[in-house]
């Protein structure tokens, strides 16, 4: 092939990762999985193909079959920190076919934007069964159940998975027999952490003026992308004149938009008072 025909490949194969990647973002994963096989015929060793394949087929319960998956990305590239985390979490589950059924957040929700004042994140304490947890991804959704001046966080199913730290269920269990409501979504699982955003999602007109995440000082704001999920970043302007950090792809072995297609990148408002940009990254 001259480096003309090459080039046109290239070009075709990035066209269709594209198509790939907005099938996960909006999780249709049945067609996701007969679109990434269509493109692993024409592109045998293609690792991004083989990951979203594995992510698809994980969705669907087809565990065995998302390992195998995998563990062909992992023959392309034995280092690949996708493939080796998703495969690890596939090898503490069994391999009985059980599809998914959390409801998640969609990329066009505002789950994932993290608002002075009116969302926080935090990490859970008293951590529920690890077979529990480990069924779930970045993106799910979770429920909050007031227990005393605390709050429980279980999965779609019922089951518990930890408690939101002291300090902030304690605030938040008040607005909520206040009336306030949230919504909440896993921002992260590893082994031995889960991480949850909490999101306002109505105030009771009896709590108007009450925050429910204080923040710390005070000014405009500005969005950023964390690099702990995207990467290298490079600033640039928002349409709104807020910056906003964006990955540089150019040294990745990854498409755009496949880290986001695995684990929803987390936005954040904040006050730039409160940011040391040289420190955060």
């Amino acid at each position: 092939m001259n480096l003309s025909g090459f080039a046109e490949k290239e070009m075709a194969r990035k066209e269709k990762a594209k198509t790939a990647v907005a099938l996960a973002m909006n999780s249709r994963w049945e067609e996701a999985v007969n679109f990434n096989r269509a493109m692993l015929r024409a592109f045998p060793k293609d690792l991004e193909a083989f990951n979203r394949l594995g992510k698809a087929l994980t969705e669907l319960g087809n565990n065995k079959e998302a390992k195998e998956a995998f563990n062909s990305a992992l023959d392309i590239s034995p280092n690949n920190a996708i493939t080796k985390k998703n495969l690890a979490r596939l090898e503490r589950l069994a391999d009985e076919e059980t599809p998914r059924t959390a409801a998640r957040a969609s990329k066009g929700s505002h789950a994932f934007i993290e608002e002075s004042g009116k969302t926080g994140v935090t990490s859970l304490s008293h951590l529920g069964p690890a077979e529990v947890r480990v069924k779930l991804t970045a993106g799910d959704s979770v429920q909050l159940e007031v227990s005393g001046s605390g709050l429980k966080v279980s999965d779609a199913s019922g089951e518990r998975i930890g408690r939101v730290e002291p300090k902030m269920a304690s605030r938040l269990v008040k607005l909520m027999k206040g009336g306030n409501k949230y919504e909440a979504f896993v921002t992260s699982a590893e082994e031995r952490e889960l991480a949850i955003i909490i999101r306002e999602t109505f105030m009771h007109p009896s709590q108007s003026g009450v925050v429910s995440f204080p923040a710390r000082g005070n000014g405009g704001l500005r969005v950023y992308l964390p690099g702990t999920v995207l990467g290298r970043e490079g600033a640039v302007d928002a349409p709104d004149g807020d910056a906003v950090a964006v990955k540089d792809w150019s040294d990745d072995d990854t498409e755009p938009g496949d880290d986001e297609a695995f684990t929803p990148v987390l936005h954040r408002i904040i006050n730039p008072s409160e940011a040391n940009f040289d420190d955060e990254f």
